[in-house]
């Protein structure tokens, strides 16, 4: 009998711990599905998986119907390389992916698109290289406060797309805005955005990386 009550002990205790470690899982397992609902989603790379959304791109460029924020060229003053002209602008390396962002966009074609910068000697360099020197200079590109995304809207006129060349930081401000993951483009990055479903809010189509253009765009 004694033997037999050892056992039923030991057994029990067993049991319990077992018990305790499926609670614990599952406790884990639940938190891990919260913290991956309430993550703010990324937004989509179109070279990759997403390549069936460049159709909607290409569509809804020509209808005017885009906004896309690019971030600048290389910054200079965080490497030790030549700069194009100042350490406060761009790498004089910058230039040869920013004339492949040239031919990109002109292969988008830029007759209905109204394109800012902020003034920013490397954000100035780079829409001097990309879009030939039509832009104009706009503070808010700077400043990045909390009605980025109010700026933004009130500057996008119907029928005509919007190119912004911005800073990182803006780029993830206005993510944020809308409810997506404050990742960090690389530099020359393009995020796309439209209209076409609302003229009062954006849809997020994807974003572009500078090297990637012509394995989603065929450009």
């Amino acid at each position: 009998m004694a033997v037999q009550s050892r056992y039923s002990r030991v057994h029990c205790l067993r049991r319990s711990l077992w018990q305790h470690k499926l609670k614990a899982g599952s406790v884990v397992g639940v938190l891990i599905t919260a913290f991956l609902l309430l993550e703010p989603p990324a937004i989509a790379d179109l070279s990759e998986e997403n390549r069936q959304y460049t159709a909607d791109l290409l569509e809804d460029w020509r209808a005017g119907e885009v906004v896309v924020l690019l971030r600048h060229l290389e910054r200079c003053d965080r490497y030790d390389l030549p700069c194009l002209t100042d350490k406060e602008g761009i790498t004089s390396r910058a230039i040869e992916p920013g004339r492949a962002l040239q031919e990109d966009f002109s292969q988008l074609g830029l007759g209905n698109t109204d394109i800012f910068n902020s003034p920013m000697l490397r954000t100035a360099e780079t829409e001097a290289i990309v879009f030939a020197d039509q832009g104009e200079d706009r503070d808010w590109l700077i400043n990045c406060h909390d009605n980025l995304l109010g700026d933004v809207m009130a500057n996008k006129r119907p029928g005509r797309n919007l190119a912004l060349v911005t800073h990182s930081r803006c780029i993830k401000r206005f993510n944020e805005a809308l409810g997506y993951a404050d990742e960090s483009p690389g530099y020359g990055a393009a995020l796309f955005f439209s209209t076409a479903d609302d003229p009062k809010s954006l849809q997020v189509l994807g974003f572009l990386d500078q090297e990637d253009w012509e394995m989603a765009l065929g450009f």
